[in-house]
């Protein structure tokens, strides 16, 4: 029998990303719909991110990793918790802050969508 999914969503605030969208928001809508629990950092790709990630996985049984950051093609080594992790990433830097216009109610509503759809 498989293993039921205990997802968390991590979101960086890191590479403007923080400056260009309302995190609260986001992480409010996420919760509210889809009941999983999201945390926000600053630098998710350093070493205090990275650990906050693995502890979940360890303490909390996380098995389903949302990280809303980066794009997908850079830092996958860094994004790597194993086989039995799944592990889905939304590009919010490349695919939002860095391309649309920052503190938009578009820009905002897309990145809300992205991150959504990383859940489902």
């Amino acid at each position: 029998m498989a293993e039921e999914k205990k997802i968390c969503v991590y979101i960086c605030k890191g590479c403007g990303i923080g400056e260009a969208l309302d995190i609260d928001k986001i992480k409010e809508a996420v919760e509210s719909e889809y009941n999983v629990p999201v945390k926000v950092h600053e630098f998710l790709c350093g070493a205090d991110g990275v650990n906050l990630i693995k502890n979940d996985i360890s303490n909390e049984g996380v098995n389903a990793v949302v990280i809303a950051a980066c794009s997908p093609r850079v830092k996958q080594d860094v994004f790597d918790f194993g086989e039995n992790i799944i592990v889905e990433r939304v590009n919010l830097r490349e695919g939002v802050v860095w391309t649309h216009e920052p503190n938009d109610e578009n820009t905002q509503m897309m990145a809300e969508d992205y991150v959504k759809m990383g859940v489902v």
